[in-house]
């Protein structure tokens, strides 16, 4: 959520919206920006490396700049150390 926020408050806009949807058993978070800006791409390898992320993008519309991210909604699976 803050690299989605941060990526949307980047473009100098006044206002921010965020949107959650359920898309697929999983959590669609988008957030966009009401400005003019073209896409910022940089923000997408952020958002891929964040654990669970199944996608993400961002685009631009006549409401402004959209960046996005569908995440799993499973549990992480918790990590055990092996028996010694």
């Amino acid at each position: 959520m803050r690299l989605l926020v941060g990526a949307a408050a980047a473009d100098d806009g006044r206002r921010i919206s965020v949107h959650l949807a359920d898309q697929d058993d999983m959590l669609l978070i988008a957030d966009l920006s009401h400005t003019s800006c073209e896409p910022d791409e940089a923000v997408l390898s952020d958002l891929a490396a964040v654990p669970g992320t199944a996608s993400c993008g961002t685009d631009a519309s006549e409401d402004g700049r959209r960046v996005w991210a569908v995440l799993s909604t499973e549990r992480p699976r918790s990590r055990t150390s092996p028996a010694a």
